[in-house]
């Protein structure tokens, strides 16, 4: 099974020999505008959702400065941890915040029934959760959309190492208060690209072409993805090895989550986070595990490691330390 690292050779293989083929057409990657049209469509093809409803960015970084900037919100909502952007970004335009507790998500759920809110709000949600990979299910989802009136931004950067890679694209489509993000960053290992799509039924004046600037994706990233979307054997060995990752994320949480110093909620991203109740011991053992690649700790409202999953000696070894500093 091929490693996240293999992968990213098998891309960067693919990528030389695919630019190489067609650098003697009569496309010119530097020189050309991007059409975005063709890169739409891909998309369209993709996920089987029609082309009028996605629109392409550099990036879920464009989207969130872009959407949440707007001027037509009143509230913007968030959990009190999310991905930082969404907080920067509403105190960059001076917006009213309102944070959410809850450090699962069914207590952010039943936290936000207290709010009152008004059509004009925006409540915006990683699922899987930038926090700790855990999954809003499809009722609380529905849930959310029953007790709030205002529009719900969906991130759903992480949606391909779930159980469920159409996430919420169903409720998206049947209700136009919702507004989905997406990236193709972490299935496919190509953050540099910057390239990521939205979705969404709802009506905003402007929003394609001038909200949303056209070519905001390089020609270069929309014709390396329209030509990667169409191609089974590069697709397949992802798939493969997200379902590696998973199978390595989870030796992590079923060796780790009966200890008492630490919570692991079930990860349905490409990461595993340790919750501790004591910083002195987060310390302990992230000092045990820094050394490793994809180590992350953080002291956001509680102390936590985020772990980026990679191969299974990978998760043997941190499994292996995080053991020994816990005794």
């Amino acid at each position: 099974m091929a490693s996240v690292w293999q992968n990213n050779k098998l891309l960067r293989k693919w990528e030389r020999k695919h630019f190489k083929e067609n650098a003697n057409g009569d496309f010119n990657y530097n020189l050309a505008y991007p059409l975005e049209d063709p890169l739409v469509n891909a998309i369209s093809n993709y996920i089987n959702v029609k082309k009028d409803y996605i629109y392409v960015g550099s990036g879920i970084s464009q989207f969130i400065n872009t959407i949440v900037g707007l001027n037509m919100w009143g509230k913007i909502i968030l959990p009190e941890i999310e991905f930082a952007l969404y907080k920067r970004t509403a105190l960059l335009h001076e917006k009213k915040l309102i944070l959410i507790k809850g450090l699962h998500t069914e207590d952010f759920v039943n936290n936000l029934k207290k709010l009152k809110t008004t059509d004009k709000d925006l409540l915006c949600i990683s699922s899987p959760r930038w926090f700790d990979g855990e999954k809003f299910t499809q009722k609380q989802i529905k849930d959310i959309l029953n007790i709030y009136n205002g529009t719900l931004i969906i991130d759903e950067a992480y949606v391909d190492y779930s159980d469920d890679e159409n996430g919420m694209l169903d409720i998206c489509l049947k209700n136009d208060r919702v507004i989905i993000f997406r990236s193709f960053s972490k299935k496919f290992l190509a953050s540099g690209y910057r390239t990521g799509y939205m979705v969404t039924k709802k009506q905003i004046d402007g929003l394609r072409n001038t909200i949303i600037p056209p070519h905001s994706v390089t020609s270069y990233s929309e014709n390396f993805f329209v030509a990667l979307l169409k191609d089974e054997k590069i697709l397949n060995a992802f798939t493969e090895t997200r379902n590696y990752i998973k199978h390595n994320r989870d030796l992590i949480y079923n060796s780790l989550s009966n200890y008492k110093d630490i919570e692991i909620i079930e990860s349905k991203a490409n990461f595993i986070t340790l919750i501790f109740k004591d910083e002195k011991i987060m310390n302990e053992v992230y000092e045990n595990l820094k050394d490793l690649a994809g180590i992350q700790k953080f002291n956001e409202i509680v102390p936590f490691i985020k772990i980026w999953v990679n191969n299974e000696l990978f998760s043997h070894e941190v499994i292996k330390r995080v053991k020994e500093t816990l005794q």
